[in-house]
């Protein structure tokens, strides 16, 4: 199995580049063949191929969590999780000011070691402590006060978040330890759009935060 280092694929392929794929090289693995038909600028990004371990109970062949169905997301993060020494030899010979990560919180060690900062690249992040019951209610200090959850919709994501996923640690935990250990967050969005609750996360993990603009799909 193969994933890409720094990056990740899990939006469909546009109708428009399907032609495209077909035209490139099918003897590389698929990963690679799509995210080489989305780099714009070839002579400035490069892809590094990383081998993502075989774990049990994951069908062969699979590289990302778009080629499964959720429940099979932990068994991604574990054979994930096994890339570490790959990615650490990668860091080394690159010798990086900085990188961008979501999920894979054992990465702060290795910038931390190796003096890289590091930045988180955020969808959403979990506040601090909101487990339970303690998901009905907006936290302290949240920019409002009209945002509740209802109680089907807070079992549902308590169960969530609280699931193991990959290596023995759960959903929450790679979020909070991500979000602790790293030197900036990057959100998805923009300060016009959402830039209090940004501004509270930040406060609330005591980082600064970046806007990157929101990340929309264009319409056909």
């Amino acid at each position: 199995m193969a994933s890409l280092f720094g990056i990740e694929t899990t939006a469909d392929i546009p109708f428009k580049l399907q032609p495209l794929m077909a035209a490139m090289d099918m003897t590389k693995p698929a990963i690679e063949r799509k995210a080489e038909a989305f780099n714009l600028h070839p002579d400035l990004i490069t892809f590094i191929l990383i081998t993502v371990p075989h774990v049990e109970g994951l069908p062969l062949g699979v590289e990302t969590t778009n080629y499964v169905p959720s429940s099979f997301y932990p068994l991604v993060m574990t054979s994930m999780d096994l890339t570490e020494l790959d990615i650490e030899a990668s860091l080394r010979e690159l010798k990086l000011r900085f990188v961008f990560f979501d999920l894979t919180c054992w990465l702060l060690a290795l910038t931390h070691r190796l003096g890289i900062k590091s930045v988180l690249y955020a969808r959403k992040i979990l506040e601090k402590g909101l487990i339970g019951p303690t998901l009905l209610e907006p936290p302290e200090g949240f920019p409002s006060s009209n945002t509740k959850l209802r109680a089907h919709e807070a079992r549902g994501l308590a169960s969530v978040t609280t699931m193991e996923y990959g290596s023995g640690i759960s959903f929450v935990e790679r979020h909070l330890r991500s979000a602790s250990d790293c030197d900036a967050i990057c959100f998805r969005t923009c300060r016009e759009i959402e830039g209090p609750y940004c501004e509270h996360i930040g406060n609330q993990f005591k980082k600064p935060v970046i806007f990157v603009a929101p990340v929309v799909p264009k319409w056909r």
